[in-house]
C-alpha cells in the first residue's frame, strides 16, 4: 500500500541520492548502505513528509529531517542487532554478521552522529529535542536489555516502549510540524499522534514475536514483555485479548489527535498509516481479531 505512495517513493529517491553522495571512507559507505537499504517500511519518515506537508511544508522542507529520522532508527537498529545477537533482520543478516560487531558499532555512532548534522539546519530547538529523544531511547534500551534479570513489571514495560519506541514517533510528527509552522496545538496533536501510533505498533510486535509468527528476525536474546506478563496473570487467551484491547485505544486515541486538521490528503494518509501499522499489520500475519 504504502510503497505506491508518492512520499514513498520521493523519500527512497532522496535517500539513495544522499547514500551516493556520502562522503565516508570505503568501509563505512559499504555497512551504510547495507544497512540503510535493507528495505523497511520507511514509516518514520513517511510520518515526518506527511505531518509536514499537512502543516504547509514541502518535499525540500522536510527531507533533511525525514533522512535524519531513518538513520536514528537505523542505528537503533544495527545496536539492537549486536545486543541481542540477532542473526537474522528483515530476512537478511544482520550487519555484523556480514561484517563484524565492531563496524556494526561504529556505523550506529556515524548515523547519529550524520543525522545530527542533518536536522542543524532547522536550529536549536529541534537538535534539543532529537538529543532528547537519543537519550529515551538509550534508556528504553537499558531497561529491555534487563527486563529479563529486573523485576520487570507492566508499569516498567509501557515505560520501556514509550522512551525505546513511540518517543521517535512522537517528536518526529512533532519536529515535522515545528520546522514548517508556529501552530504549538498542532505541534501537540502531532506529538499525540506519534506517541500513540509509536505504543500501539509496538504492541503488535511484541505480540506477533509473543506468537512466533514473525520470520523475518532471529535473535538469541529476548527481552521480557506485556504478553509475557499478561500470560502469567491472566492465561494465554486473555492476555491475547487485552493486548489487542490496548492496540485498538492506541490508534483510537493516534486517529483522535488528527481532528484538530482539516480534511486532506495527507491526514487521510496518515490515518491509513495508523491501520497499516496495527490492525492490517496483525491480519499479514493471519492473527485474526475475534476479540
Amino acid at each position: 500500500m504504502i510503497e505506491n505512495w508518492e512520499e514513498y517513493k520521493v523519500f527512497e529517491r532522496e535517500l539513495r541520492k544522499f547514500l551516493e553522495s556520502v562522503d565516508a571512507i570505503p568501509r563505512i559507505k559499504k555497512a551504510l548502505i547495507y544497512a540503510v537499504s535493507s528495505g523497511g517500511k520507511r514509516t518514520r519518515p513517511l510520518i515526518v513528509l506527511l505531518s509536514g506537508k499537512m502543516c504547509g511544508g514541502t518535499y525540500r522542507d522536510l527531507m533533511n529531517l525525514a533522512i535524519s529520522v531513518e538513520l536514528i532508527h537505523t542505528a537503533s537498529l544495527v545496536h539492537d542487532d549486536v545486543i541481542d545477537k540477532a542473526e537474522v533482520r528483515r530476512r537478511r543478516k544482520s550487519l555484523h554478521k556480514v561484517y563484524d560487531i565492531s563496524l556494526a558499532i561504529v556505523l550506529g555512532d556515524w548515523l547519529i552522529s550524520k543525522s545530527v548534522e542533518l536536522i542543524s539546519v532547522y536550529g536549536e530547538e529541534i537538535i534539543r529535542d532529537f538529543s532528547r529523544i537519543g537519550l529515551m531511547m538509550s534508556e528504553g534500551e537499558v531497561m529491555d536489555i534487563y527486563s529479563i534479570r529486573d523485576d520487570f513489571s507492566e508499569k516498567d514495560y509501557f515505560e520501556c516502549i514509550k522512551t525505546k519506541t513511540a518517543s521517535l514517533f512522537a517528536y518526529s510528527a512533532k519536529s515535522a510540524c515545528k520546522a514548517v509552522c508556529s501552530d504549538k496545538k498542532a505541534e501537540e496533536k502531532l506529538f499525540d499522534y506519534g506517541y500513540n501510533l509509536g505504543m500501539a505498533y509496538q504492541l503488535v510486535d511484541d505480540l506477533l514475536e509473543y506468537l512466533r509468527v514473525l520470520k523475518d528476525k532471529h535473535s538469541e536474546f529476548e527481552s521480557r514483555t506485556l504478553p509475557q506478563i499478561y500470560e502469567e496473570k491472566y492465561g494465554r487467551d486473555e492476555a491475547i485479548k487485552k493486548i489487542v484491547d490496548l492496540i485498538r485505544d492506541f490508534a483510537e486515541k493516534s486517529h483522535k489527535s488528527l481532528e484538530y486538521f482539516d480534511d486532506c490528503e495527507e491526514k487521510k494518509k496518515l490515518c491509513d498509516l495508523i491501520e497499516y501499522m496495527t490492525f492490517d499489520m496483525l491480519k499479514r500475519h493471519s492473527i485474526f481479531l475475534v476479540f
